[in-house]
């Protein structure tokens, strides 16, 4: 278990073998007055909505202070005072990277250590069987694992201000789309239960058009009843061609009362209508982070690169920008993101028995990002095409295959990073040729060896 001060724990007298530990707050001035002037001290927070528990240990793992400070913005002030005070505080672990907290922290000066949630999980029932957990044992389980392990653990590094905005932007449309997706599927079962004749109107349900139709014509009687002239007016609003197509639905409009008329239609119009209300309120927002991209897109250097790789368009470019730019910053900048975009496989082994596996603990959305974009370069990019294939053939998976492309794409895109070039597809392939690459032996047609 964690080396303590004798006097912070007392025996368990209940037989479980567990430690019980005494969180009353041990003065400073109760240490030894031999100690060295050099010596740093390592701080866990366990953060919550109402207050924050705070542990303070020294390099030999003593217990020098527990106390908890509120939630609030003077509280957390009076709490980096207080470690300042201190004097050397190595570094602060708290199973967060975006609480505000953090963000205040690492403002004033300190080295931050971001813990996963089932890491510090681990190190709290590796020191107690009985798996006791209460806030102040959390947040001394922080403090004393980082002062043993800190040297195998990466501190919280801030991007550039350009950057860490980019990728939020980023990451925040990814989320807004998936929102929309899901609407317009609502909308879509929710028109099929009740108003199923209008389904053949539009292709496109994610065009606002479409929204604005079901909303001037909500049920089937509205659309039956309207005049030829009303719906020509409409389509010339919205600046609707009159094609062929266009006249022939509107000379069927009358089919879609044929349907028989659900009991609840009445309850399933509101909900169209709802939704409709609820994707006309979200798509302004789409629009708006779409052109915030564009714009910071622009000023970083590695855009110009990216947009040279086939199968990244408008959607891909800004995010693969944003993390070849984070990458670009560490000194092992390809190897971090490997592992953290989920393309490096974890590797299982025990005695002769090996095997590999995906990783799951990484950025979800970063590994998103690079499975579509390896997906989109196989039908842009023929020796990217070959090289999923060959490993299809192999016995991979589709999703395994497309790991794997990702990365060799990342480590295309590190070394484009590197030299300032961009990608050159024909100068790819003779390099494999010249290598003698199976790929390039897929690629000509050839039987891989």
């Amino acid at each position: 278990m964690p080396r303590f001060e004798r006097r912070s724990i007392r025996h368990d007298v209940t037989g479980t073998g567990c430690p019980n530990l005494n969180y009353s707050e041990v003065s400073m001035n109760e240490r030894k007055t031999g100690a060295q002037e050099n010596q740093r001290y390592w701080v866990g927070l366990d953060w919550g909505e109402e207050s924050h528990a705070v542990s303070v240990v020294d390099d030999d793992r003593t217990v020098l202070h527990q106390f908890k400070v509120g939630a609030s913005f003077h509280n957390v002030q009076q709490l980096a005072q207080r470690l300042h005070a201190l004097g050397a505080v190595a570094g602060i672990a708290i199973e967060a990277t975006r609480n505000p907290v953090v963000a205040y922290l690492v403002s004033q000066g300190f080295t931050v250590y971001p813990v996963n949630p089932k890491l510090s999980k681990n190190w709290r029932e590796s020191n107690s069987v009985a798996a006791v957990k209460n806030d102040e044992r959390d947040g001394l389980v922080l403090a004393v694992e980082l002062a043993r392990r800190h040297e195998s653990l990466r501190p919280l590094r801030q991007d550039a201000p350009a950057v860490a905005e980019l990728a939020g932007l980023c990451e925040k449309l990814r989320q807004l789309i998936d929102q929309r997706t899901a609407l317009l599927q609502r909308l879509k079962a929710t028109l099929r239960q009740y108003y199923p004749g209008i389904m053949g109107f539009f292709s496109d349900w994610a065009s606002p058009l479409a929204w604005r139709f079901v909303k001037r014509f909500p049920r089937p009687e509205t659309l039956a009843r309207a005049r030829k002239n009303t719906l020509i007016r409409f389509l010339k609003a919205h600046r609707i061609g009159l094609k062929p197509i266009w006249l022939e639905r509107i000379d069927k409009r009358g089919e879609v009362t044929h349907w028989p008329s659900p009991a609840d239609s009445m309850a399933l119009e509101i909900m169209a209508l709802a939704t409709i209300a609820q994707l006309q309120g979200l798509q302004p927002h789409i629009d708006q982070c779409d052109r915030l991209i564009a714009q910071r897109t622009g000023n970083l250097p590695q855009a110009r690169l990216l947009r040279s790789l086939p199968g990244a368009g408008d959607r891909l470019v800004p995010a693969l920008t944003a993390m070849a730019a984070a990458m670009a910053d560490e000194e092992d900048g390809l190897e971090a993101l490997r592992c953290v975009s989920g393309v490096a496989p974890v590797e299982v082994q025990s005695g002769k028995r090996r095997r590999v596996r995906i990783r799951r603990r990484c950025n979800k959305h970063q590994r998103n990002i690079m499975h579509l974009f390896a997906r989109c370069s196989t039908v842009s990019c023929a020796w990217a095409r070959a090289f999923y294939d060959l490993h299809r053939e192999q016995g991979d998976r589709h999703a395994s295959a497309l790991r794997k492309l990702a990365d060799k794409w990342l480590k295309i895109i590190n070394r484009m990073l590197a030299t300032g070039e961009a990608y050159d597809d024909e100068r790819y392939v003779q390099a494999l040729r010249k290598n003698r690459s199976p790929v390039y032996q897929r690629l000509c047609g050839k039987t891989c060896a």
